[in-house]
């Protein structure tokens, strides 16, 4: 086979093509077979890419006989004399220059999950792979997990692969091999008109995004808030995840924000009951009722199955509810005098007679 000198000579002068390493060049594939693909540079040239550094960069379509491809030289003339070319490295060129690019511009890519760590997502972008921190995560798709269980936590990762997410570049650097990328980012201005165009007050529909003990978290338009679980119903709620489920539809009522932090009230949207078994005991009325338990507070009365009244410890002359003990017991009958209806604490606040 003649080498790459030889062809040149042959040509017309005018016509002379220097071949460097690191050069860009296109041809035309003149043949293929399992571990290489052989093709015809200008000048009459003949250049090669093995398999490896095909590398999955081009489906079979793109390198078939006849098509254009174009690559990196990564050596000018090989012992057979032949310019050894690179399609992984043009790939990663090309896909470098439009990551630079694309973090200057802060553009919205989509980007394709492969793997998961304790740490967050590997994505690949044109070649390039990529790191989204599970920080930089929107909070549906953040892996919330009750105490932090690690094996959890990467279950739920885990759970993205195969999916696509539409993403910022935040930090990239070639000579680390490195692409930092964030969800966060990429929804930012959906964040801001959301925070914009919402009020305390509101009432707003959103997705359970997640569930704890203390409370639901909720999405909404790329933000997310929580509900307590002393919002959730009006009656004491031991268990948040007894009639909510990660994904579920829900309507909430907006009763605060700060910054990018809402809080939300699910049992706000609907009458509190208590305040239909109170309408009988109006201020000024006599009640009595069973003592149920005494701290610092005072003495605890249960005057109906839903209702409880609170006589002030300062009405005992004492400091400490341990001083109430060798004053009264469990289950004494005491009576007094509606003081004034406690709504938050749900008890009526008493006077003794």
């Amino acid at each position: 086979m003649a080498t790459i000198m030889q062809n040149l000579l042959a040509k017309d002068d005018s016509a002379l093509v220097i071949y460097r390493v690191g050069d860009s060049v296109k041809g035309k594939v003149i043949d293929v077979n399992p571990s290489r693909i052989l093709l015809e540079l200008p000048n009459g040239s003949t250049g090669m890419i093995t398999k490896r550094e095909i590398g999955g960069f081009a489906s079979d379509d793109e390198v078939a006989v006849g098509s254009e491809v174009e690559s990196t030289i990564i050596e000018a003339e090989s012992d057979q004399g032949l310019v050894v070319l690179s399609l992984r490295r043009a790939s990663q060129d090309t896909a470098w220059a439009e990551i630079n690019v694309i973090t200057e511009e802060e553009r919205t890519i989509k980007v394709k999950i492969e793997e998961a760590n304790k740490g967050g997502l590997m994505a690949r972008y044109k070649g390039l792979r990529s790191f989204l921190p599970v920080s930089q995560l929107m909070p549906k798709n953040y892996p919330r997990v009750e105490g932090a269980d690690s094996a959890e936590i990467l279950k739920k990762l885990q759970a993205h692969i195969g999916k696509e997410f539409a993403v910022k570049v935040i930090n990239s650097s070639r000579e680390e091999g490195k692409i930092i990328i964030s969800e966060k980012k990429a929804h930012d201005e959906q964040m801001l008109e959301t925070l914009k165009n919402i009020q305390i007050g509101d009432v707003v529909e959103g997705v359970v995004s997640g569930i704890v003990k203390f409370g639901i978290f909720v999405a909404l338009d790329g933000l997310e808030g929580l509900v307590h679980v002393s919002e959730l119903e009006w009656g004491h709620v031991s268990d948040p995840g007894r009639n909510y489920s990660v994904g579920d539809k829900i309507e909430v009522l907006i009763i605060g924000k700060e910054g990018n932090k809402l809080s939300f009230s699910v049992k706000q949207l609907s009458e509190d009951p208590w305040m239909a078994y109170v309408e009988k005991y109006p201020e000024g009325s006599e009640i009595s009722g069973r003592v149920t338990r005494w701290n610092d507070q005072g003495v605890f009365i249960e005057i109906s199955r839903e209702v409880q009244g609170l006589f002030s410890i300062d009405q005992f002359g004492v400091d400490k509810g341990a001083e109430l003990t060798s004053m009264i017991s469990d289950g004494d009958q005491m009576s007094g005098i509606v003081d004034s209806v406690n709504t938050k604490a749900h008890r009526l606040e008493l006077q003794k007679v």
